[in-house]
């Protein structure tokens, strides 16, 4: 029976991949900050224990005596904090976690990655794949560099001899997004709260193919590769009218230039502040956005053979979970 520990298996991606890996008949442990809102993790079979990212003795009682490491909590900065303090922090956690792996001798670490890492193409008409490297013209947003630099530590590790496969996802949509992350977009059109958007191109994904393919990255995977894990190349508009269309609301309809986003979702913030409460739709978030593409996925797809449910399957069913867990009202079309 293979043992897998799964750091962040709280989260939207970690709790769908925790179910596939018990599913394959694993035995997962899961290691959460005392803190966490664990009720993604309600009747599983799992072995849970409390630890932190900061706590290097926790992480290597979480590491030992495990075959398969998989890291799906990456460190994800507050948009007010500042760069350097992020990066300083993102490369902390990643350290102590690439010590606690090698100390424990374990066979692998999955690490999922951000889709930002992937840099764009050099000519115009191109997908992005696994070649393309880093660049952004924030260089003031905390998520960006500090997931540019997290990814790059993990890669220099597997040079230096800890077993690590980068899995990058694109952008993820599926059940128990508690926090919610991508969501977000489902919840603010369904509240009639995005009556504009960003045009542009993206790749999305249900994230239960994801989490499968994190699964047979520590199987077949190549150490030391990245792999872009996607499904569906479209635009920012066409995959707004199918929420809007499963959720049975009016969509978005007028494309705003990203440079009038971006001054709108700063305002946003400005007023989030005066209120006392965190911001819906940050500007952090808005210039991430720009960094989505479409992407070649065939790497992924040729090695790691993962499935590719449709994408309809994946918004319904992300839906259906917010309606049953309080977010939203049942107004999924049947």
């Amino acid at each position: 029976m293979m043992k897998s520990l799964v750091i962040g298996g709280t989260g939207q991606l970690g709790a769908n991949l925790v179910r596939i890996l018990l599913d394959h008949g694993h035995a997962v442990r899961v290691l959460h900050r005392p803190t966490s809102r664990t009720f993604t993790l309600q009747g599983l079979d799992v072995e849970r224990v409390e630890g932190d990212l900061n706590d290097g003795a926790s992480l290597r009682r979480a590491c030992e005596g495990m075959q398969v490491v998989y890291h799906a909590a990456g460190y994800y900065p507050d948009a007010k904090t500042a760069v350097d303090e992020a990066k300083g922090q993102a490369l902390k956690e990643t350290q102590l976690l690439l010590e606690a792996v090698r100390d424990a001798g374990n066979e692998r670490m999955i690490y999922a990655s951000s889709l930002s890492t992937i840099g764009f193409p050099n000519q115009a008409n191109q997908l992005a794949n696994e070649t393309c490297v880093f660049s952004t013209r924030f260089t003031k947003n905390p998520y960006l560099m500090a997931k540019a630099a997290m990814e790059e530590k993990v890669l220099l590790a597997a040079r230096q001899g800890i077993p690590t496969v980068v899995v990058v996802p694109t952008e993820f949509f599926g059940p128990y997004d508690q926090r919610p992350t991508s969501g977000t977009q489902i919840l603010m059109i369904a509240k009639g709260r995005m009556p504009v958007y960003l045009s542009g191109t993206l790749n999305v994904i249900d994230v239960r193919d994801v989490a499968v393919a994190m699964m047979r990255a520590a199987e077949r995977g190549r150490l030391g590769e990245r792999y872009i894990v996607g499904h569906w190349n479209t635009s920012h508009l066409e995959l707004y009218l199918l929420m809007a269309d499963i959720l049975g609301v009016s969509p978005p309809r007028l494309a705003v230039p990203f440079w009038l986003a971006r001054k709108g979702a700063k305002a946003g913030e400005w007023v989030a502040c005066v209120r006392g409460k965190p911001p819906e739709f940050p500007a952090m978030f808005l210039e991430v956005m720009a960094h989505m593409q479409h992407y070649d996925c065939s790497k992924a797809l040729r090695e790691l053979d993962y499935p590719r449910r449709s994408v309809v399957t994946a918004l319904e069913d992300a839906v259906r979970w917010f309606r049953d867990n309080a977010y939203l009202p049942q107004i999924l079309k049947e």
